[in-house]
């Protein structure tokens, strides 16, 4: 988070969200952030936290390979992105579900821990992302939990509030639409090659305070085994099922994209342009709305809130899609549910690879327009706007 823009954002979250919400971020920011994760993490825990890493998680005993994947994976920052001379990547693995006897959870987020009190890489995030993510579900449980607790389970000194059985954990430090459809409903495929191999479905841990659309998202995919939800607390876990973490690959992408499309449906025509607005975020909002919104008007591009739709009509939406534009921001992970869609990203002074990834595993044209920052929002140079998406619609005719 960038702390020069908190209080210009932290104002618009209070008029937006209220006084809780407001107070919320706050605290999250000031003693997780700040204190926990930067001060009592960083300087003191860091180098004495242990982590089992992904290749050496699928070394262990207890372990399947369902999936050989050597693929190259794009870093998810600037340094990944295509545009840029050798982007920075890494190799994604084989798929692998691991089983670890008498694991800890820590809750609400994780880590998941080996009965030494080791982190266990995969149940935190990707390889790059697996240092700092270690770090920030570690501030979230001395949040929940207290210092001493969270300590004590890291050292094998556990005393759990909760004892469960067979389960996978399937939870991310940010609850927004991306993590939640890339992070968390994407293990479920893995999950049930166990449970067809095993006879053993896991009970799958998810944010036991959840918004509705989680809910129905859950409901979409359908998954095999039980559900159920993960707040505070040390918890014993006779089995944890870990599962790779999502990177995402091609496959995974192609999953979830038949496997929501099945239950929902679709009229195939492919003739949807869409303008995914963010006018009811905090940042990355268009500054220059109205010369936009003439260009959107000469291309018959309609704007949609997605906050307004429900999970299924954003599903139906994007599969029938032929164009996606919008400013970065979790609506764009709707794109993994269209085909042949033109997508075309808006970016300000932050540039991320994230959704030029999951176009190119599901062979989108992905283009991107580097965008003037405008305080917490961005402004569009519309000649340039009208240049990529003409040049775009000409060449996907």
């Amino acid at each position: 988070m960038d702390l020069n823009k908190l209080p210009a954002r932290s104002l618009r979250k209070l008029r937006k969200d209220g006084v809780g919400a407001f107070l919320s971020e706050g605290r999250d920011v000031l003693i997780q952030d700040l204190f926990l994760y930067r001060i009592v993490y960083k300087q003191f825990l860091e180098q004495k936290v242990g982590v089992l890493t992904r290749d050496e998680i699928y070394e262990q005993e207890h372990c399947f390979i369902f999936d050989e994947s050597r693929e190259a994976i794009r870093f998810k920052g600037s340094a990944g992105f295509r545009g840029v001379d050798h982007p920075k990547e890494y190799t994604s693995g084989d798929r692998f579900v691991c089983e670890f006897s008498n694991a800890t959870l820590l809750g609400p987020i994780g880590p998941g821990l080996t009965d030494q009190g080791t982190v266990i890489a995969d149940t935190v995030g990707t390889p790059p992302l697996v240092p700092r993510r270690t770090g920030v579900s570690i501030a979230q449980s001395m949040t929940a939990n207290g210092i001493r607790p969270t300590l004590n389970a890291l050292r094998d000194e556990v005393t759990p509030d909760q004892r469960i059985g067979t389960a996978t954990l399937a939870v991310s430090p940010w609850n927004n639409y991306y993590h939640w459809t890339v992070e968390c409903l994407l293990r479920a495929r893995l999950l049930e090659k166990y449970g067809d191999e095993t006879g053993t479905y896991p009970t799958l841990l998810v944010p036991k305070e959840r918004p509705s659309w989680m809910d129905e998202s859950l409901q979409l995919l359908a998954y095999s085994g039980e559900i159920a939800g993960l707040g505070s607390g040390i918890i014993e876990v006779e089995t944890l099922v870990v599962p790779t973490f999502p990177d995402p690959i091609p496959r995974e992408c192609f999953w979830i994209r038949d496997r929501m499309r099945a239950n929902v449906e679709s009229n195939d025509d492919h003739g949807e342009r869409i303008f995914v607005s963010r006018g009811d975020a905090t940042v990355r909002r268009i500054a220059n709305r109205d010369a936009v919104q003439r260009v959107l008007d000469y291309h018959d591009i309609d704007t949609y809130v997605l906050g307004e739709l429900s999970v299924k009509e954003q599903v139906e939406l994007f599969s029938d899609a032929e164009l996606v534009l919008g400013p970065h921001g979790a609506g764009l992970t709707n794109i993994l549910y269209g085909t042949d869609l033109i997508v075309i990203e808006l970016f300000g002074d932050k540039t991320m690879t994230t959704f030029d990834r999951l176009a190119e595993n599901l062979g989108h044209d992905y283009r991107y327009l580097q965008c003037e920052q405008d305080g917490l929002d961005i402004r569009v140079d519309v000649d340039q706007l009208e240049e990529i998406l003409q040049d775009a619609l000409e060449n996907n005719c």
